[in-house]
């Protein structure tokens, strides 16, 4: 039993702290399908707006490697971006027709404000007949 409490302890303190960074990738032509060359490294998933313009994918990293996302387009092309994960930094090699945005969640000591309390709205007067 201590060998295995012992095991896990210094898996867990050799293991590094990774603080891998999430992107939106705008395409600028509708996306049809999206799949993933190492789904061991980074996954991508489309995601369909109230528009439904089809033209957003959310990269999200797994692991540190190299991958591929292919992009397969309304109007049948297919599009290949290579992605490097590292420890702290997510690298998309540039390619034309899609843009990135990291997605960073807000700084320490920001508080995001609640949505106000539901206003009870008073019911309209009841009138005789």
């Amino acid at each position: 039993m201590k060998k295995i409490l012992l095991t896990i302890l210094l898996t867990n303190l050799i293991l590094p702290a990774f603080s891998f960074e999430d992107y939106i990738i705008i395409s600028k032509t509708p996306v049809k399908s999206v799949t993933t060359e190492n789904i061991g490294v980074v996954e991508a998933k489309p995601v369909f707006t109230i528009d439904n313009k089809k033209k957003l994918i959310i990269l999200t990293p797994i692991s540190t490697g190299k991958g591929k996302i292919i992009v397969t387009t309304t109007d049948g092309k297919k599009e290949i971006l290579n992605v490097k994960i590292a420890d702290k930094k997510t690298d998309i090699k540039p390619h034309e027709g899609f843009r990135y945005f990291r997605i960073s969640p807000p700084p320490e000591g920001i508080e995001i404000p609640k949505p106000p309390a539901a206003i009870d709205i008073p019911q309209p007067l009841r009138g005789n007949g």
